[in-house]
């Protein structure tokens, strides 16, 4: 049996961070980040010479500090933008992405950009390398394959993924959720009935394995499937073949299983709850799929592939909230955080704010480019503050991210420039 789990210690290389951006034939550019500075505008003196009419002369420079990379406007006549905030002196997270006039910049690790190693699955981390492998290796052969690994770390993609390399890819792919069928129909539901075969059967049905005739069955939580029904599972394995409930003989059928659980399929052998025998049946590849929280470097770009078709961006404080949380619920749950955070945000920039985990919206973390006042405040939680407690946590982080620029920080803040002068002076901040 092959196994590939995400257990193992492995080391990596870090890629620099580099600045990408598209020159204007719609060509892809790139320069290393490396020690120094580097200049970004319109004269062909720069190191990045941009090509528009809204970008001034000598636009802005990105210098590196104390380990971390920084971007500071030169005087620019439109600006400098990060995330869609104007700012004059900032840090950069990875992944930033930065305006000059028309022209958008992304910092980001140039050699480990996303790609789609197999249909609908978009990895980056390294530690889906030798998953992808052994399920591109496995796709062609007849062998059943078991997906184990925690919910939501995507196995019914994975599933699919198996099924369109294989060679039934143009047959049915039929996904089943063992655990949600109710047990007086599962055998129907799996092996279908004849018309008038129980109360309620007003006509024939294949079931799960007669619609997946020719092509592939997806048994998703099978450790949940009821002894009674294994049984006959393991004979359909065995024979190719099903009896419909109600039908006088059984079935031809040529499918081919691909199942997956959570569960530890091991511990229930051993307490008699899953036969041993359809154990090793389903196991011919095994692969483990890892944990959102252990291949971290998925987690951005697959926030960005869900803001696909939204037209916004996630600013630098929600990036970083995002690389912070554990997501126990994994890429499903990373959707959902993602798609409920569109509706949220009113403008085209998604903040830490409009990102709502175990039910509760993200405070500002610490991240490049919006420098908190002490390292303790990584993890600021709504819960608990009075709104005069947020109010001046929001306007310290502003404050601080803008270098004490007032007009961006009312702008971003969305209040009038005297109303900010009050609370600058009530707090201290003022100069």
């Amino acid at each position: 049996m092959d196994r590939v789990t995400a257990d193992s210690p492995r080391t990596e290389v870090v890629e620099p961070l580099s600045l990408l951006w598209r020159a204007l034939d719609g060509s892809p550019r790139s320069l290393r980040l490396r020690d120094g500075a580097v200049s970004v505008g319109a004269h062909p003196s720069n190191d990045v010479a941009l090509e528009d009419r809204f970008v001034s002369a000598f636009h802005f420079r990105l210098h590196e500090a104390e380990g971390r990379w920084r971007v500071k406007d030169l005087g620019s006549t439109n600006g400098t933008w990060v995330d869609g905030l104007r700012v004059s002196d900032a840090e950069l997270c990875e992944g930033a992405r930065l305006r000059a006039g028309a022209q958008e910049l992304l910092v980001d690790r140039e050699h480990q950009r996303m790609t789609a190693s197999l249909p609908g699955l978009l990895a980056r981390d390294p530690a889906l390398a030798p998953v992808l492998e052994l399920l591109r290796r496995a796709a062609p052969s007849q062998v059943p394959v078991m997906l184990l690994g925690e919910t939501g770390t995507g196995k019914e993609v994975a599933a699919r993924a198996v099924h369109e390399l294989s060679p039934r890819g143009q047959g049915p792919f039929v996904p089943v959720n063992c655990g949600a069928i109710p047990r007086e129909l599962a055998e129907a539901e799996l092996f279908g009935h004849e018309k008038g075969a129980f109360t309620g059967a007003v006509t024939s049905a294949p079931g799960a394995f007669g619609a997946a005739d020719g092509g592939t069955l997806f048994l998703d939580e099978i450790g949940d499937l009821p002894l009674r029904l294994q049984v006959t599972l393991l004979r359909a394995l065995e024979e190719g073949e099903v009896k419909p409930v109600g039908a006088p003989r059984p079935r031809a059928t040529d499918v081919r299983v691909v199942c997956a659980t959570h569960q530890d399929l091991r511990a229930r052998v051993r307490a008699g709850e899953f036969r041993e025998d359809l154990f090793y049946r389903l196991r011919g590849v095994t692969v483990e799929l890892p944990p959102l929280r252990a291949r971290p470097a998925d987690i951005l770009p697959l926030a960005e592939h869900f803001l696909q078709g939204a037209r916004k961006i996630l600013a630098a404080d929600a990036r970083a909230a995002l690389l912070q949380h554990r997501w126990p619920g994994n890429v499903r749950e990373l959707r959902h955080v993602v798609q409920l955070a569109v509706l949220l945000s009113e403008t085209n920039v998604i903040r830490a704010s409009a990102l709502h985990f175990d039910g509760a919206p993200a405070w500002q973390p610490r991240c490049a480019d919006i420098g908190l006042a002490t390292p303790a405040e990584t993890a600021l939680e709504l819960r608990g503050r009075t709104l005069g407690e947020l109010e001046e946590l929001a306007i310290r982080s502003a404050h601080s991210r803008h270098s004490g620029n007032r007009r961006a920080i009312a702008r971003e803040l969305g209040i009038a420039r005297s109303s900010l002068l009050r609370k600058l002076d009530r707090l201290g901040l003022r100069s």
